[in-house]
């Protein structure tokens, strides 16, 4: 009896189609069999019990295989639909095979095109010229900010209109200038994906000029009062149960109050950067602002803080002082300010600077001395030629008049 070709196969009248319970009943064998269901599909059972759905066809005269899935997860009449998507590619001359490795590849690449992985790739690319709080600040607003509702989604989908309705919540929570960092952040990502041919525009750098996200009035360092310092001095030195502050916290104040650092120079200090025969601290450039290796005289009150921290954390000279189980390593971005408010002191870490500059200046310390060891950039070009001295002898007995002064009010 004469046969009909349907698909690629022979089919022959009568011939009884699978049913999905004899689908569920397929035992294993010793060896791997079919069961067949017409038109080229058919069920492999494998000795382990495993069941695949296989699509046979012939391609310029060759035999081919396809895999549709395994059973039960694909069900016969899925596995029918995916049989007759694979005869009509036949139909239009392809091969099947070729043509799902060439989709799978097609979605490898559309999966190294969203916005997450190109955010990332962008930090990556980046980070080696950042400084460390630049680097967790944009980490930060990634992970906050951005890569919630735009991470998974392909770059070339995101528009305006998306990314002025994600960043719109933000701006009116109160968190104006973190939405605003944001949108910068984005265009950058953008940027950088357009750089790297995997998007065409910039909605990020569209929006630079939208009037809705207005820059916050610029609230200024809030320094803590002259009359304050004792009563802060005291809370820190105060022990055990009545101390509400981690060891490498109550340092770390202790640190920006008698040398005027900067939080984030602060922060990622290790143990080897300190020497305390010498009672100098000499901070990397990759920590400080003006991007020049840093020397700091400590007077005897930030020695003894840091030998009373040193048994907690000098584990080997790679160590950081203030340790903490962050990522970093050390504690983080918001802990001295926060540190400073549970005290009830409202003030910031950077208000320590303007305490310095303030009451050395009224006690007639040399101005160039004071500016040398907050280290302010000199702007006028002349007297910076000029300006080479370190004064690290007057700043050694400057500090150590201030660290006093701190302690006797």
């Amino acid at each position: 009896m004469l046969g009909t070709i349907l698909g690629t196969e022979v089919v022959m009248p009568g011939e009884k189609l699978l049913s999905e319970s004899a689908c569920k009943s397929a035992k294993p064998k010793d060896k791997v069999y079919y069961l067949n269901d017409g038109k080229g599909l058919r069920l492999r059972v494998r000795p382990d019990g495993s069941r695949t759905w296989i699509f046979r066809y012939r391609y310029n005269l060759k035999e081919n295989n396809i895999g549709l899935g395994p059973y039960p997860q694909v069900t016969l009449k899925v596995a029918r639909t995916k049989a007759e998507q694979n005869r009509q590619i036949i139909a239009l001359g392809k091969n099947p095979s070729v043509e799902k490795k060439a989709a799978k590849t097609k979605q490898l690449i559309k999966n190294s095109h969203t916005f997450g992985v190109i955010a990332r790739e962008w930090i990556e690319h980046n980070k080696d010229t950042w400084s460390e709080s630049h680097l967790e600040r944009n980490q930060g607003l990634l992970r906050r900010y951005l890569l919630p509702d735009l991470g998974r989604l392909p770059i070339t989908t995101i528009d305006e209109q998306l990314l002025f309705d994600v960043l719109r919540p933000i701006y009116d929570k109160g968190v104006k200038e973190s939405a605003r960092r944001s949108r910068v952040i984005a265009a950058q990502i953008f940027s950088f994906g357009r750089s790297t041919q995997r998007c065409i525009d910039n909605p990020a750098k569209a929006m630079s000029d939208n009037s809705y996200f207005k820059r916050p009035p610029i609230k200024h360092f809030s320094a803590i009062a002259q009359d304050d310092v004792p009563l802060l001095v005291a809370e820190l030195k105060k022990k055990d149960g009545k101390q509400r502050l981690k060891p490498q916290t109550v340092c770390a104040l202790f640190l920006a109050m008698y040398t005027g650092l900067r939080d984030k120079s602060i922060r990622g200090a290790k143990w080897k950067e300190v020497d305390f025969n010498k009672e100098l601290w000499t901070v990397p450039a990759h920590r400080m602002k003006s991007r020049r290796q840093h020397e700091v005289p400590l007077p005897d009150q930030a020695i003894s803080a840091l030998k009373n921290l040193q048994p907690i954390t000098d584990k080997d000279p790679e160590s950081f002082i203030f340790a903490a189980a962050t990522k970093s390593g050390f504690i983080a971005e918001n802990t001295l300010r926060l540190a400073l408010h549970r005290l009830g002191f409202k003030v910031t870490v950077h208000g320590f600077r303007s305490l310095i500059t303030d009451v050395l200046n009224e006690n007639g310390f040399n101005a160039d001395a004071i500016e040398k060891q907050l280290d302010h950039k000199e702007k006028n070009n002349v007297r910076k030629a000029y300006l080479r001295s370190e004064f690290m002898e007057e700043r050694k007995k400057m500090m150590q008049w201030f660290a006093d002064w701190c302690e006797r009010k």
